[in-house]
């Protein structure tokens, strides 16, 4: 068991990386747009114009839209639930006077891979106006869970990570047709995803977590540089908005070289969204419909690539999201005052290949702070 524990240490200390491998969605996503179902290729949050569609970037109120720093926590359901009976036992152990520790160490064990273990954080520096913008972001999540019945059907536990690190850097112009905007946006990043599954009955393989070359492994990232290209067709009223958006990711596919096993390249990513906003001088009720990966490029099921979502906007700095991700709901909040904003958002993200195979529900908090 203290090989299981220093296994867990390990995978949450030394891995820079993230769940949710890359495959249609943008590479890094505002909590609020995730709330409203991930449906932003035609309305997005703060630095999220810049990762979600470029051409966004000239429907700014004011020439400077955001500048500040965006940082975000998340976590599991199912983590929160454990912790909560660990502390509760703790307690009810001290209270008792048992000093039982192998026990108290058993049934810690058995709480903590009982369900998957999912965290995370993510951090964005950026700068955003109505005819560019520019952002730094480093976002991970390790996601740890065991099996009582692996690959070979012996005991296992398997690590899943996927980190994202870069710069983005946008640009968008309106069209003489003034409903007509094109963006596009260059990023440098660095990539780095891993799959490790060991049997708790295989000491080999557990004796070498401690190695320098396993932390090695785990940190690894591959680097590379892709574009990004983006269309608007935005059609304005007086309380009446229509917008229809089409956008390619990683156009051309995206190269990525270095250490890390995976990945090797981000596949170009055709996508297309609509939305109908209906609105007043200071609020406005936003329904949106993205479909992912037109040309099926990661060959994933409709539940993956579908996205809509609701977003209501009240005098400007109260906002209330909610959607369909991933086959499942999702929902959000929003405080922003404009030199601060607090977001908190619920969503659920599947591994598997059906909804209800291999769910994550996720909670996230988010603080921006900035102009």
């Amino acid at each position: 068991m203290r090989w299981i524990l220093v296994f867990i240490l390990a995978c949450l200390v030394a891995v820079p990386q993230a769940l949710a491998r890359k495959t249609n969605g943008p590479i890094y996503e505002d909590p609020f747009d995730l709330g409203a179902g991930g449906a932003s290729l035609t309305r997005a949050s703060k630095e999220g114009v810049l990762y979600s569609n470029p051409a966004l970037l000239p429907l700014g109120a004011s020439f400077f839209r955001w500048t500040g720093l965006t940082s975000t926590l998340l976590v599991n359901k199912e983590s929160v639930a454990a912790a909560q009976k660990i502390a509760k036992d703790a307690q009810g152990s001290q209270n008792s006077g048992s000093s039982d520790a192998a026990t108290q160490s058993s049934e810690l064990i058995d709480k903590v891979f009982k369900n998957p273990i999912h965290l995370g954080w993510g951090l964005a520096l950026s700068t955003v106006t109505s005819a560019f913008g520019l952002s730094v972001f480093s976002r991970f999540e390790p996601d740890i869970s065991a099996h009582q019945f692996g690959s070979t059907g012996l005991p296992e536990i398997e690590l899943r990570t996927e980190g994202y690190h870069g710069v983005v850097l946008g640009t968008a112009v309106r069209t003489p047709m003034r409903w007509l905007l094109f963006g596009v946006t260059a990023k440098y990043l660095y990539a780095g995803e891993q799959d490790l599954a060991v049997q708790l009955t295989d000491s080999e393989a557990i004796a070498g977590f401690g190695q320098q070359s396993f932390v090695q492994d785990l940190v690894a990232l591959n680097k590379g540089v892709g574009v990004d290209v983006g269309t608007l067709l935005f059609f304005q009223g007086d309380h009446f908005d229509l917008n229809i958006a089409a956008k390619a990711d990683d156009l051309g596919n995206t190269k990525l070289t270095g250490l890390s096993a995976q990945p090797k390249e981000f596949k170009q990513v055709t996508s297309a969204g609509v939305a109908l906003t209906l609105h007043s001088t200071l609020d406005a009720l936003h329904f949106a419909a993205d479909y992912r990966d037109l040309g099926g490029a990661y060959k994933e099921d409709l539940f993956k690539r579908l996205h809509v979502g609701t977003k209501v906007m009240l005098r400007t700095f109260l906002g209330i999201s909610g959607g369909y991700y991933d086959g499942y709901p999702s929902m959000g909040v929003e405080f922003d005052p404009r030199i601060f904003r607090i977001a908190v958002t619920a969503y659920t993200r599947e591994l598997g290949d059906h909804p209800g195979v291999d769910p994550r529900h996720i909670y996230v908090a988010s603080f921006s702070a900035g102009f």
